[in-house]
């Protein structure tokens, strides 16, 4: 992996490689933005080390394997001693649709528009956003920040369509694409790559039976799971009709089971990423088919490249509800 780092004070790039003692490279989909930990030796008094620039906040940071892999800025800075180790803390460029905050009262606009608007208003560069062609009649956001307001308005679409939607970066510009992307031709499989495994499961996030009200606060109808309350007890949420979106379509949306997760510490792959599928065949756990990658980290360090993944049993999108919308 090549790392370098451009300095603001002079606008040059470095290739700071050999300074860097390990990297963690990491992402989840709740979190979005991805981030990058890198501890650089400190050490003064090699002048092959020290006559290299440090990075300060506010400097980038680039990662590469193959093509650029991460593209950040740092901030935050840790060091532990004279002669030692530096961490360098990055995060990348989505990091200002996660920070900046904005009020916009929407009329009849699909998701794609809405996204398209607030993008442009935050001059953040766009690559791609996925249609939908599902109007919008009215979306209030009051003090939202830019990925909230895009991803509420995806939420919407989702609750007629039944899409998934996530957001990332490709080139440094932001797309938002349709969930459900699969790492091609790679398996995670006991002794070929997965190195350790574990399986846990919590009823916690249940929800088995939601009643359906209409914006007068009258019950209308309702959706239940009763195996799930049989087994589990009862877990209620509500939900209240929104025009254009089907009362059932978006109550059964909101029914969930345990939720199950998939942890596994495995040999390293650049593809394995938050949000995409990946094929798993594990003995340990018992687990085995098609699972999604909720969080990832991948460390490097002395030319070995290995992996944490968590993995959820369900292809889940990270929904917003807005203040006000149909």
């Amino acid at each position: 992996m090549i790392i370098k780092l451009t300095k603001q004070s002079d606008n040059k790039t470095y290739d700071i490689t050999q300074m860097v003692e390990s990297v963690d490279w990491s992402g989840s989909t709740e979190s979005v933005a991805r981030t990058a930990d890198i501890t650089i030796i400190n050490a003064p008094y090699d002048k092959n080390i020290s006559s290299l620039p440090r990075p300060a906040t506010g400097d980038f940071i680039s990662l590469t394997e193959e093509k650029e892999q991460f593209f950040g800025r740092v901030y935050g800075i840790e060091k532990t001693s004279e002669i030692g180790t530096v961490t360098v803390n990055c995060i990348d460029n989505l990091q200002y649709l996660l920070k900046s905050k904005w009020n916009y009262n929407f009329k009849n606009k699909t998701a794609e528009a809405i996204a398209a608007q607030v993008l442009a208003d935050v001059q953040f560069p766009v690559h791609t956003l996925a249609p939908t062609g599902i109007n919008i009649k009215s979306m209030l956001c009051q003090g939202e920040t830019i990925y909230d307001i895009i991803m509420q308005a995806y939420t919407i679409a989702h609750k007629v369509n039944q899409k998934l939607y996530m957001c990332l970066l490709e080139n440094n510009k932001l797309s938002v694409v349709e969930k459900g992307m699969i790492v091609t031709n790679y398996k995670l499989s006991e002794g070929l790559n997965i190195t350790k495994s574990s399986f846990t499961e919590s009823t916690e996030s249940i929800i088995n039976k939601v009643k359906i009200y209409d914006d007068k606060g009258n019950q209308v109808g309702e959706v239940t799971d009763e195996e799930s309350i049989k087994q589990y007890g009862l877990f209620q949420e509500l939900y209240t009709v929104e025009e254009g979106v089907n009362q059932n379509t978006a109550a059964n949306l909101m029914l969930t089971h345990p939720e199950q997760t998939l942890s596994i510490e495995a040999i390293g792959d650049m593809n394995c990423l938050s949000g995409y599928g990946v094929t798993v065949e594990d003995s340990v756990t018992g687990m085995k088919g098609l699972y999604w990658i909720k969080s990832d980290k991948h460390s490097f360090k002395d030319g070995v490249h290995t992996m944490e993944l968590e993995l959820s049993f369900k292809n889940l999108m990270d929904e917003k509800e807005s203040q006000g919308e149909s």
